[in-house]
């Protein structure tokens, strides 16, 4: 298996040496990777303005309420990148069981002192705002599973207890996500682990059944709960049912149809006007498709993905250079972001059933936004820290 992953690294690896072009040196994946992001922010914040107005306007009776908001977050975001840069990757990886206690603590709190908002329990009030643990839980859980592939490693490649001691710390977690409940979150967690483990070096057997039970497990909780079966089968033709189950996404796929190719002109969307539910957090692209045309969604998701390459050539490099603990760290925050992405953008084209997950740098949404930083943040300490060799050099595949 880890065979398998190192070829098909490889091959890419390869591929983008043959084709990429001869580019300057200034251009290296850190300074794209930071001008990805800024620009995400700064176009999210626009569209945060434009989505959120009418909204706000009727709620609070103040149209910048929700800009206002953003713009505090993005400040508190700013802090906590700077903080999380501070801090050496060591620090982080010596004490990955205390940070899953804390976050175990979060999640059973938010279950106890948790706000309830449209029947799921994911927020806990702390003065004006609100903290969501199952973001806090995404990254914990990367750097948590990085170190564990390679302080376990013997048991990971070779033994049935590197999966069972793995499956008992997701179980938990996840499990805690499932109460609340929040799918979309555990799904992002689940492949997270599951790919980093694949990574690791896991045999193809223990891998094979590894995937098998929590597909099987996801399957078990959309089919066994009403109200996820619905979404399935909404998905799969939202006009059957266009003012009831299949409200949302009909009205995202009648913004993206009235966006065409440029867009109807910034601020001039109607189906933020009250029509589309939450257009400023998980359907967003939607809004963005509305008033900037398929040219806009390019450029987002372009941006999106080049940010996910940055991150994936800085985790690639750290292998090379033996740093595996970081090199996972970065493969993991790399799965996240990619299902983030995938997810976010295939409910508002009706590709995939509804889901609570965030367009990261897009989407309005204090914590989900301060822990995209964070994540930023690890990815460039992963880069300062791994451009010379390990001189304690760990065995790997890589």
């Amino acid at each position: 298996m880890a065979g398998f992953a190192q070829t098909t690294i490889n091959k890419v690896q390869q591929w983008y040496e043959r084709c990429a072009p001869r580019i300057p040196a200034e251009i290296t994946a850190r300074n794209v990777l930071i001008f990805c992001v800024v620009a995400l922010l700064c176009l999210g914040s626009v569209m945060v303005a434009s989505a959120s107005m009418p909204y706000a306007e009727y709620l609070h009776e103040n149209p910048f309420h929700y800009i206002i908001r953003h713009a505090l977050s993005i400040v508190v975001a700013a802090i906590a990148a700077f903080l999380t840069y501070k801090i050496a990757l060591n620090v982080w990886f010596k004490n990955t069981f205390p940070l899953w206690l804390i976050t175990i603590v979060l999640l059973a709190a938010v279950l106890v002192i948790g706000t309830e908002v449209n029947g799921s329990t994911r927020w806990i009030r702390l003065g004006g705002f609100t903290l969501q643990p199952t973001e806090i839980a995404k990254v914990m859980m990367a750097i948590f599973t990085a170190d564990y592939v390679v302080r376990r490693a013997e048991e990971v490649r070779n033994h049935w207890k590197g999966l069972v001691r793995l499956g008992a710390i997701m179980a938990i977690t996840v499990g805690l996500i499932v109460a609340e409940p929040d799918l979309g979150a555990t799904v992002v967690i689940v492949m997270m682990m599951l790919g980093i483990f694949f990574l690791a070096g896991a045999p193809p057997r223990t891998f094979l059944i590894f995937l098998g039970a929590v597909v099987a497990a996801i399957v078990f909780l959309i089919l066994f709960e009403p109200y996820r079966f619905q979404r399935l089968i909404s998905f799969a033709d939202p006009w059957a049912d266009p003012l009831g189950a299949g409200y949302q996404l009909s009205n995202a796929l009648m913004a993206f149809g009235r966006g065409e190719w440029f867009g109807t002109g910034l601020g001039h969307s109607v189906q933020k006007l009250s029509y589309l539910p939450e257009a400023h957090t998980d359907f967003m692209l939607a809004v963005l498709g509305e008033e900037l045309g398929f040219f806009g969604i390019f450029v987002v998701i372009g941006l999106s993905f080049t940010m996910l390459a940055c991150c994936i050539k800085i985790g690639h490099r750290a292998l090379q250079h033996q740093y595996l603990r970081a090199g996972y760290l970065a493969y993991g925050i790399s799965i996240i972001f990619l299902l983030q992405i995938l997810v976010n953008a295939g409910m508002n084209m009706g590709l995939m059933p509804t889901k609570g997950l965030t367009l990261p740098f897009i989407s309005y949404g204090g914590t989900s936004l301060m822990m995209c930083a964070v994540m930023i943040s690890l990815i460039l300490k992963i880069d300062a820290s791994t451009q010379v060799l390990n001189p304690n050099r760990e065995e790997s595949s890589f």
